[in-house]
């Protein structure tokens, strides 16, 4: 990764984050119109979140219903998903088996 994409990467955390700051200041306002809108987003980003990784889950248990749990090393594109979101998460290198 070069330094211009870890900035970006970091800026866009941060802007992601002020965002949610901000709907978060508008559900604490007296205004009964922002408050409401703030708690919908919120509740409909939640909801999202939890339909998506739901699907990854089930997709996940789909593709290993026939109980072979042998992880698939020689590339990046043969990773699931969650896989890749695990090891992005914890910042881990891909370890060949």
């Amino acid at each position: 990764m070069t330094g211009g994409a870890i900035v970006r990467g970091k800026l866009s955390g941060w802007a992601i984050f002020l965002a949610v700051l901000l709907l978060l200041s508008f559900a604490a306002t007296s205004s009964f119109k922002y408050s409401r809108m703030a708690d919908l987003s919120l509740m409909a980003v939640r909801f999202s979140l939890v339909v998506l990784l739901s699907v990854l889950v089930v997709r996940e248990k789909w593709r290993h219903r026939d109980g072979s749990d042998h992880p698939q090393t020689t590339s990046d594109a043969n990773d699931t998903v969650l896989q890749r979101f695990r090891r992005w998460y914890y910042d881990d290198r891909k370890t060949s088996n």
